[in-house]
């Protein structure tokens, strides 16, 4: 399947100017569905005395004519998706006038039945038409880059009208009685529903297609793009799911708990408050990470939901909270879910071919959630509420129902996690993202970072971001690094090097590095892929090791023995020897204490001894201990070595001692000339200790151990100097007490 191509002409900018009328219709549509076809007209069927099997058939007919929607391809084509969509949804609430009309035969249940299934048989045709038409025109008038963020915030502009609607319902049910106290309820459903229709007229896109644009043989060419009947197969399910449980749940809070018809209305508003957080959240993941791992994500939710709800039941304590919470729970979960199948539809589908495509997914969905709908209501009446008994336990109707719904959603999460789906994260990494370091932090931080900030408020966040760790930053991070700010490309650089190698973050990085003029930033650049040991990245970063700049070749030496990228070895190795830098020097010799070579021992003998000689440089004491950690970590002691040594730099004098008598009673002899100079020890005449330790050869020779052998090189290569340093002494020390304990 290919990419979305931008609609007819239309800017992005005028699809953003106009999404208002979308907003509005959506708002008064479903507002219009929540005062007829939901929850008053299942508890109006349940008062009037229909069964379940009844009720699941009206509630089933609506996706079942989803079918439909292939067979109005040729209607869609002809006359164009806007004129259908917009006059399609409005007519179809002039068939729901018939709800007023089973009124007058309240006593006869079985005509009710018949008129109710009439309504409900225009009202589905006209949804069919008009839905099938909407879906493939979405893509026509919502920017691909945002249509996440697009579905959540037409249902959180949805909430405050549905909790509104739904609280004046629950206060007008309860407050009467008698089955005339729905008629206002469903007049005001049928006058909203027919504005919100016409409202979509204020958008542009979705004419006609002329003749030659209709391809023959259409309706079979989704069928044939595997990866689509995949999705197909998996959003199926998913949607006859979601159609069952949506309205059984009600008859099971009724029957099962003994929640009023009043209550369940308003609490049943909390599903659209449910799906507008479900949609908002869901949408900013979709638009920055994809699809699949958001989507398996809810629908993991939703299976611990559907597990959880046999357990229910009055005897539950603060079972008056759980049941709007389950409701809430729907909506976020299972909404969202479906919400989340459209982006990604919309996204794959070929713009020449969406009309097919659309049509083809609106109908199987509605085929499959009508018909399961049906069987659920048959399979509830034929269960009764004695249920069946398994493994000696006794399961209720509505239990078999939720458990049997929590099988097929774990199907439906499989299929759709093996969609293809360009540049979006795996469930795995969608998952990392939430365990790698602090990312609730980091979201409160992304936020802030979108808003107006100045400049030193931008380097700040980005500084913080490196501190929280989270992969849920590189977004903004990555976009930082066009930032007009010099100081905060800096920062992003060195945060990107917190957040994990995630592929963008090291292709990010990557990039960096050919900015010519700019050191500081290339210099970052090779911190931050040394510090995510970016091994993709090694060739790149071992070619700056022949740059005249000696500062990235220091730099590009460190890195490579960050990562431990083995093949560079050699030109490390040469820039140790015969660099004419002495900071490149340095930077090739803990590039080879890194990569632990054995070979490089005497160059760095030599390194070290230039510098122990340098008394002239007051910089070269401080050289020389990079030599000296390098030389402890080939030798496998750096650890031992540094944390004697910043011991011995906080309190001079004190270290050492114990580390004389330590070798004292590893060794035979000249024991006791180490203790004698532990006993008189001065950090000033560090030249004794030195000898004690250059008499220790014949010891280290002896060894068994490893090492024993370099060990002895070096001891003999810088155990001449008349004034060692302390600093050599405790590395010696950290040596042969690891030599010797062999």
């Amino acid at each position: 399947m290919t990419d979305a191509a931008p609609s007819r002409g239309q800017s992005d900018y005028d699809k953003l100017r106009r999404l208002p009328w979308l907003y509005g219709s959506t708002v008064m549509t479903a507002t219009a569905v929540l005062c007829t076809v939901s929850a008053p007209l299942t508890l109006f069927a349940a008062e009037i005395g229909l069964g379940e099997d009844r009720i699941g058939l009206l509630s089933g007919i609506m996706p079942f004519f989803q079918g439909l929607g292939v067979l109005a391809l040729p209607v869609i084509l002809r006359f164009g998706s806007r004129r259908i969509a917009a006059t399609a949804l409005s007519i179809r609430y002039l068939f729901l006038t018939l709800f007023l009309v089973a009124l007058a035969f309240v006593d006869r249940p079985d005509v009710v039945f018949s008129i109710l299934l009439i309504a409900m048989l225009g009202f589905a045709v006209c949804r069919s038409l008009a839905e099938a038409a909407l879906v493939p025109w979405s893509q026509e008038f919502m920017p691909k880059s945002v249509r996440g963020r697009i579905a959540g915030r037409m249902a959180l502009a949805y909430v405050p009208v549905a909790l509104g609607v739904s609280w004046a319902i629950q206060v007008w049910l309860d407050s009467q009685s008698g089955l005339g106290r729905f008629v206002p309820v469903f007049v005001l459903g049928i006058l909203i529903g027919i504005a919100g229709g016409l409202m979509l007229l204020g958008l542009r896109g979705g004419r006609p297609k002329a003749p030659g644009e209709t391809r023959k043989g259409t309706w079979i060419e989704p069928l044939r793009d595997r990866n689509y009947a995949v999705f197909l197969f998996a959003s199926a399910l998913q949607n006859i799911v979601a159609t069952a449980i949506s309205l059984f749940l009600i008859l099971y809070f009724r029957e099962r708990i003994g929640i009023s018809s009043g209550a369940l209305v308003l609490q049943v508003a909390l599903i659209p408050v449910g799906s507008a957080a479900g949609n908002v959240t869901a949408g900013w993941f979709v638009d920055r990470y994809g699809t699949r791992a958001i989507r398996t994500a809810l629908q993991i939710g939703q299976i611990l939901l559907l597990l959880i709800l046999p357990f229910l039941g009055p005897e539950v304590p603060g079972i008056a909270w759980f049941v709007p919470a389950a409701f809430f729970l729907f909506g976020f979960l299972f909404q969202a879910a479906i919400s989340v199948a459209n982006v990604y539809m919309l996204n794959v589908i070929p713009p020449s071919s969406k009309e097919a495509y659309t049509a083809m997914h609106y109908s199987i969905d509605g085929f499959a959630a009508g018909l399961v709908t049906f069987a659920a209501g048959i399979l509830l009446a034929w269960l009764g509420t004695s249920g069946i008994e398994i493994w000696g336990v006794a399961v209720g109707n509505f239990e078999v129902l939720f458990i049997l719904a929590a099988v097929v959603t774990a199907i439906s999460a499989t299929a759709f996690g093996r969609l293809s789906e360009d540049g979006a994260l795996s469930v795995r990494e969608f998952v990392d993202h939430f365990t790698t370091g602090n990312p609730m932090k980091a979201l409160w931080g992304i936020n802030r970072y979108a808003s107006r900030t100045s400049e030193d408020r931008r380097r700040d966040l980005a500084f913080q971001f490196s501190g929280m760790g989270s992969p849920l930053a590189k977004e903004e991070l990555i976009a930082a690094l066009r930032d007009p700010s010099f100081d905060v490309r800096h920062e992003a650089i060195r945060a990107l090097g917190h957040i994990g190698a995630h592929p963008a973050v090291v292709q990010a990085l990557e990039a960096v590095l050919d900015y010519d003029g700019l050191v500081e930033l290339r210099y970052a650049a090779l911190g931050s892929l040394g510090r995510l040991k970016a091994m993709s990245s090694a060739p790149r970063v071992a070619a700056l090791i022949q740059d005249p700049n000696p500062l990235l070749r220091a730099r590009a030496a460190r890195s490579l023995g960050e990562i431990g990228y083995w093949p560079a070895l050699p030109g490390v190795r040469h820039m140790l020897e015969s660099d004419p830098e002495l900071d490149c020097r340095l930077a090739a010799a803990s590039a080879v204490g890194k990569f632990k070579d054995r070979e490089s021992m005497q160059a760095l003998a030599s390194l070290y001894l230039s510098l122990a000689e340098d008394r002239s440089t007051p910089m070269a004491e401080m050289r020389s201990k990079v030599v000296l950690l390098a030389i402890t970590k080939i030798l496998s002691c750096e650890e031992e070595f540094s944390h004697q040594w910043r011991r011995e730099e906080a309190q001079p004098g004190l270290v050492m001692p114990g580390l004389l008598l330590r070798l004292a009673r590893l060794t035979s002899a000249d024991s006791a000339e180490l203790r004698a100079v532990a006993a008189d020890y001065d950090a000033q005449r560090s030249g004794d200790a030195l000898s004690v330790l250059v008499g220790l050869m014949p010891d280290v020779k002896r060894s068994s151990h490893p090492d024993a052998e370099l060990a002895a090189y070096v001891l003999a290569q810088v155990g001449v100097q008349p004034v060692p340093n302390p600093a050599l002494i405790v590395a010696l020390a950290a040596i042969l007490g690891r030599v010797l304990a062999a």
